[in-house]
């Protein structure tokens, strides 16, 4: 007998046989898949429903285009229902289906941040709380005068103070030029040699949406020549909803000690199509008192002004422009030489925005950009302007600087399968800087009495260019998803040879001692790479590897700097910059544990670097100073190679005591070593931790929160680079919030409610004292809100 005969009659005999029990009505599952940022429906995902009982084999299906799916005929009990996708954190919920019936399951999934450990705050009011992303509220309450105070409120990330604005980030014992910074996608730099204005300096922190940082090699998709970075997107111009022609916010608030005032505001609308937003800012503030009542100058005024539009072509394309323009003015910084008269930053760009969500090319993003940036310092208000307290004559001594950037960026999402994800693209950039030094000596105490008089060269007429590829790959591996990342760099950097003195040629000499200028010219080829791996241990716990080596090209300072102070030292002397530097390369690993619970979250993380070709300093006594002051005692210096290696970690955690109360603990360490200078490496961070308790009812009608923060002694110091130990210290804030009502809320509080007199022990140093720039004392806040 023929075998299907055979087979079809033992199916059918069986099927007759199965009891009634059996044929009772099953159930399914139902639901659909969103992205939790934008809301957009997420297609191609991979949806597995398995039961916690029988031992049945999983079901399995993925997502249609609008993020729908349905896995029918299961039989009644408990299940759980998991959605994973590439480039997303995998979700997860326990069901009960019954017999006849449909449950329906909603997955918001998280865009999983490529990097390890890394933090980000997000804006999008949308978002729910956990322990990567914030509200805007959030931000907000920080309370911040300056992008860099918000960093400061992350593990493992802080900023050097100079002054009340203008903070400098530092990343994990990485700062200055190390430390790449990118403002809706444009690479930014400081137009002052001194990073009076850090690159976060010019965004003021009502514009922001979003801060991302990324502590290691794990940016390459972001640019090139950096070790860390740091990406900030402004308000967003669609998340108004379709036909709210106008809406709009705005707040003004008051801090004591600082005398700190400032008005802020947005106005925004949309169409079908059109789209469009103004965000403007005013802020002042005045000296303040540190714990023991010392004053200390912090004079600045802010005004910030910038525009979006954008136009949708389809559902799925959209034309983007921007520009904003910011001025400050009269900003002291008793961290430097000299005060800032003035910075005058100006930016514009053009964007386009493809995303399908579907097929082979899932988004394509082009954009380009410019801005300038101008500024000017002097040493008015300082000792060094009159002879009652210097020993020396009066000195009349200015810095004029600025700098033009253009660039671009184009990049291509890809799905060649369900499993598997592309990105690749370009970028690149092109900063032209230039830096001048006018000095006067004043005679018999008149400065209209003609003196010495000079004007040098900081940066002579410098161009920097970098052009960049990258590729990255996420792919899931069984329970295991795989980001690889790889980037190849060409950079250039020169300077303009007649500008430049007979003393900075001279050290641009070969090893034959011929005069050469074309030492002054650099070109390299630089390739970077990290992977990242992320494996599931349990339905709440999840563990994450990952490594990989950057690319740093030495910066315009270090290359071509003519006697100017450093950025790497704590000591008052000139340096002078080395063209024929190489290029600081990082290698780095990273461990992470992250566990997640209904009312729990817990995240530890550590690290390893060695940076190869590590740029540091070194005594150049054959070099002649330029500005012979009484103050600088030590120097000159020049830049050199070395090696420096850094280790520590962090960690997190937040419990639910109770549905409106919550407890948080967070700590990290670092230890670092400059092997050249056989120190601790410089502006490595003490021991620090927060314990936080707020208490928010799930209206969200008001808060109350709570921080203690503790930072221990640090006496692991650079003592060669001029850095001094500083003491522990403890503070305590504490800041509430209320909805009034009619789109009205009032927030205040108060930070250093002890009135402790401390120092952040990366605070940079008054050059004329030799102590550090101590923080602020007991300050009361206030703030009013409108949103209409």
């Amino acid at each position: 007998m023929d075998r299907y005969v055979v087979f079809a009659c033992i199916s059918f005999i069986a099927f007759a046989l199965i009891p009634a029990a059996a044929a009772q009505p099953s159930g399914a599952v139902t639901g659909r898949v969103t992205n939790g940022e934008t809301g957009r429906p997420l297609p191609s995902v991979n949806v597995i429903v398995e039961s916690t009982g029988d031992g049945a084999q999983p079901r399995g299906t993925s997502t249609g285009p609008q993020g729908r799916f349905a896995v029918d005929g299961l039989a009644p009990g408990r299940y759980v229902v998991r959605a994973r996708f590439v480039g997303f954190a995998s979700r997860s919920r326990e069901v009960e289906v019954s017999a006849a019936e449909s449950v329906g399951v909603r997955f918001a999934l998280a865009p999983r941040t490529v990097g390890l450990d890394a933090v980000e705050v997000t804006a999008a009011p949308t978002v729910s709380e956990t322990a990567e992303q914030l509200r805007k509220a959030d931000i907000q309450e920080a309370n911040p005068r300056d992008g860099g105070e918000l960093l400061r409120t992350m593990s493992g990330v802080s900023a050097v103070r100079r002054g009340p604005v203008g903070l400098d980030p530092v990343v994990r014992g990485l700062r200055s030029g190390q430390v790449g910074v990118y403002v809706d996608g444009m690479r930014t730099f400081p137009a002052g040699p001194a990073r009076m204005d850090s690159p976060l300096s010019h965004t003021g922190p009502s514009t922001m949406q979003s801060i991302e940082v990324a502590k290691g090699p794990y940016a390459l998709t972001w640019g090139g020549g950096q070790l860390s970075a740091i990406r900030v997107e402004t308000n967003d111009l669609f998340n108004v909803a379709r036909g709210e022609r106008l809406s709009g916010q705005l707040q003004t608030g008051y801090d004591s000690n600082f005398g700190s005032y400032d008005v802020t505001g947005t106005v925004s609308g949309r169409s079908d199509a059109f789209a469009y937003r103004v965000d403007g800012a005013y802020r002042t503030g005045n000296d303040y008192e540190t714990g023991d009542g010392t004053s200390v100058p912090a004079d600045f005024l802010n005004r910030e002004l910038r525009a979006k539009v954008g136009y949708k072509l389809g559902d799925n394309q959209r034309l983007t422009a921007g520009g904003g323009y910011q001025r400050q003015d009269d900003v002291d910084y008793p961290g430097r030489l000299l005060n800032a008269q003035f910075f005058k930053a100006g930016r514009a760009r053009i964007g386009y925005e493809y995303a399908s969500g579907t097929g082979l090319v899932r988004s394509v993003e082009a954009k380009a950009y410019g801005y300038q940036t101008l500024h000017t310092m002097n040493n008015e208000g300082k000792v060094t302007y009159a002879s009652e307290n210097f020993p020396g004559p009066p000195l009349r001594v200015a810095v004029n600087a600025d700098i033009t950037t253009l660039g671009g960026r184009v990049v291509t999402q890809l799905a060649p399968s369900q499993d598997l994800r592309l990105k690749v693209g370009a970028d690149g950039y092109r900063a032209h800087r230039d830096a001048e030094r006018p000095f006067q000596v004043v005679k018999n105490g008149d400065p209209t009495t003609p003196g010495f008089y000079e004007s040098k060269q900081i940066w002579p007429g410098v161009v920097t260019a970098d052009a960049g590829v990258f590729a990255q790959a996420t792919r899931l591996l069984g329970p295991v998803e795989a980001t690889g990342t790889v980037r190849a760099d060409m950079v250039w950097a020169g300077a303009d040879e007649e500008q430049v003195t007979d003393v900075y040629l001279d050290i641009a000499k070969p090893g034959n001692g011929v005069l050469d200028v074309d030492a002054l010219d650099r070109r390299e080829f630089n390739v970077s790479g990290a992977l990242m791996l992320t494996a599931p241990l349990s339905e709440a716990w999840t563990l994450s590897a990952g490594g990989g080596t950057a690319v740093r090209s030495a910066s315009a300072l270090e290359r071509y700097a003519d006697r100017f102070p450093s950025n790497k030292a704590q000591t008052s002397a000139e340096f002078i910059g080395n063209p024929r530097l190489d290029p600081e390369r990082s290698w780095q690993a990273d461990l992470e544990l992250e566990a997640r619970y209904d009312r729990v979250s817990f995240t530890a993380g550590g690290f390893a670097r060695r940076i190869s070709n590590y740029i540091t300093l070194q005594d150049a006594p054959d070099v002649e100073p330029m500005l012979p002051l009484p103050i600088f005692a030590e120097g000159p210096f020049r830049y050199a190679n070395g090696t420096a290696t850094f280790y520590g970690g962090e960690m997190s955690a937040s419990v639910a005591v109770l549905r409106s109360l919550t407890a948080s603990v967070s700590g990290s360490y670092l230890w670092g070593k400059n092997l050249e200078t056989d120190q601790p490496a410089l502006g490595v961070a003490p021991l620090s931790g927060d314990i936080g308790v707020r208490y928010e009812p799930p209206q969200g009608r008001f808060y109350i929160e709570g921080t203690l923060g503790g930072v221990t002694e640090q006496d692991r110091v650079a003592s060669v680079l001029g850095e001094t130990p500083t003491e522990g210290y403890i503070t305590l804030d504490l800041r509430g919030g209320l909805a009034v009502g009619r789109g009205i809320s009032v927030e205040g509080g108060v930070t250093n409610l002890t009135d402790a007199d401390y120092v952040n022990h990366l605070n940079a140093k008054n050059p004329y004292s030799g102590t550090p720039i101590p923080e602020t004392g007991r300050i009361f806040f206030a703030g009013v809100n409108y949103a209409f």
